[in-house]
């Protein structure tokens, strides 16, 4: 009999659902899947659950899936990730090592759920990627995932289902691959060489699109979206002829400035790797994701990159079932790489395996079953004391049936005795026994917004040391105060470019919350004297004074 396989992936903008099986032979086979808009504006972020469980009960409806245990992937807006290169320890001392570290990586420890994943590095060094999430969010999304009829079984992060997906589609790859995804909210790289495996995300991304385009034509960004998603095309610039209708030709202008930021940032990421690392240059990019489908993209990178670019497909080893569709899962296989990793790891070909799922659901389901049990005992109970009152109720019937009879005797007696009147006292004794059993027989009858959104924008190894309000009230600017190590910035210590700064500045603006009127100064203060120790350990400090659109009062 074919065992189901039930995956959903939590993005920042959709949500997709799949239904797989595993065959007789031994095989993976889609079912049937669906994609649905959560339909969620930036500025209504604090409803997100109430938006993704209307979202998922209508993509149950439409496919019909039946209630079950279903596994989760969750977007990389949601996840904190790093990377720690370990110090060469025995076995039985790693769990100790990973713990300290992500005492010193984590922040917030106690308010995460976490897990780690031990990774080969190129030359035989052993890293491990920490990833952690917010145990409140996963808490608030798996009661709405049960409000739909669904248990969350196990939460993965989308990096790990990418990877899986990839590692069954493409087992004879050789070199150095990255995978792009272009997700919503944020658009992530992953570089697999061999056992090697790395990834980096940025906030340069479908929504980072939407907003530049509401920016330049002074629109909503719902309008903006649909813009973007009309026109989906990326200039090709140069003496290319421009496109006949004048705004979309200016929209795909708009598209190919933010892809160039993205261009930059895949550059950075790429330098990244090879330099921290010692990884080698990719020799091939598979896109993924929802923007990664616009029109010439690839050509755009591909000119940039000088590699090869095509999309990923991640379905080369699954089967597809009878009822899916050809022609529409021909146009949408670019978004199933998750739930074609998760349906994977289920069926036991995974090669990165983490699991957020917090401590309290996993107790939470234990008490569910134990409350089964609990309510098969008590229909025990109800049925053996059930089959004691028939026996006792039996019991009754019989007695009753005595008594009848021995009333029909007395009376037979008493006419006996109305007869005989000379042996009523030798019958005076029995009599009053039998009036004695006669009347004993009868008398027995039981839910957080510009801190957040600093944090999605910081640039890797930057950190933020204080947040301080301007004066007045109510406060109309605010103070961003952060730190970084030079060497994890600057990619050349004695010519510093504070590009990634700016960018996150930029970035900033882009978001959407913050006033244009946003002001930016770097000041940088060298906290290890020069001759003491190694100056490339030094940290630089910056301020950022954010002006923002609405007052607010603290």
């Amino acid at each position: 009999m074919s065992k189901r396989i039930l995956t959903l992936d939590v993005g920042a903008s959709t949500l997709k659902l799949a239904e797989f099986q595993i065959t007789k032979d031994h095989q993976l086979e889609l079912v049937k899947y669906g994609i649905r808009s959560i339909g969620l504006d930036p500025k209504d972020e604090p409803n997100r659950m109430v938006y993704t469980g209307t979202a998922l009960q209508e993509l149950m409806a439409e496919l019909r899936i039946k209630p079950g245990p279903v596994l989760l992937s969750l977007s990389g807006m949601h996840v904190f990730s790093r990377y720690v290169k370990l110090p060469p320890v025995s076995g039985d001392k790693i769990s100790q090592v990973v713990e300290y570290e992500a005492k010193q990586n984590i922040p917030n420890l106690e308010e995460v759920v976490w897990d780690r994943q031990i990774l080969q590095g190129k030359d035989g060094d052993m890293d491990v990627l920490l990833t952690a999430i917010k145990q409140q969010m996963v808490e608030d999304l798996a009661e709405t995932i049960h409000g739909c009829g669904l248990e969350t079984e196990l939460v993965d992060v989308s990096v790990a289902s990418l990877y899986n997906a990839y590692r069954n589609s493409y087992p004879d790859a050789e070199g150095c691959t990255m995978i792009l995804d272009m997700g919503a909210k944020t658009s992530s790289v992953i570089f697999t060489e061999g056992e090697q495996v790395w990834s980096r995300s940025f906030p340069v991304s479908g929504n980072s699109i939407s907003q530049s385009i509401a920016n330049d034509f002074d629109l909503e960004f719902g309008d903006a979206e649909a813009l973007k998603e009309k026109v989906s095309t990326v200039a090709l610039g140069g003496a290319y002829e421009p496109m006949s209708d004048p705004q979309a030709d200016q929209v795909s202008k708009c598209i190919r400035g933010s892809m160039t930021r993205l261009h930059a940032e895949v550059r950075r990421s790429i330098n990244t790797y090879r330099s921290q690392q010692n990884g080698s240059a990719p020799v091939r990019v598979l896109l993924t994701g929802g923007s990664s489908v616009m029109t010439y993209l690839d050509v755009f990178l591909q000119e940039k990159l000088d590699i090869p670019v095509e999309h990923m497909n991640p379905l080369e080893s699954v089967l597809i079932g009878p009822e899916v569709d050809e022609e529409q899962i021909n146009a949408d296989w670019h978004l199933l790489s998750e739930v074609v990793g998760l349906a994977q790891r289920k069926a036991g070909a995974a090669a990165m395996e983490m699991n957020l799922l917090p401590p309290s659901i996993v107790r939470e389901r234990a008490f569910r079953k134990k409350q089964g049990v609990l309510a098969a005992c008590l229909v025990l109970v109800a049925l053996t004391l059930g089959v004691w009152g028939w026996y006792a109720a039996s019991k009754v019937s019989h007695q009753t049936l005595i008594r009848d009879k021995l009333k029909d005797n007395v009376t037979e007696l008493e006419r006996w005795n109305s007869r005989i009147e000379g042996l009523k006292q030798d019958f005076e004794s029995v009599e009053n026994d039998l009036l004695a059993l006669t009347n004993l027989v009868e008398y027995r009858s039981q839910w957080v917004d510009i801190l957040q959104e600093v944090r999605s924008e910081l640039p890797e190894g930057v950190w933020i040391t204080q947040i301080k309000p301007g004066e007045g009230k109510p406060v109309k600017n605010m103070f961003l105060i952060g730190s970084f190590f030079k060497d994890r910035v600057y990619e050349n210590l004695q010519r510093p470019d504070n590009t990634p700064i700016v960018q996150f500045q930029e970035n900033l603006e882009q978001a959407g919350l913050f006033s244009p009127e946003t002001r930016f100064s770097l000041s940088i203060t060298d906290l290890v004297k020069e001759g003491q120790a190694d100056m490339r350990k030094s940290i630089s400090t910056f301020q950022i004074e954010i002006v923002l659109k609405e007052p607010v009062t603290l």
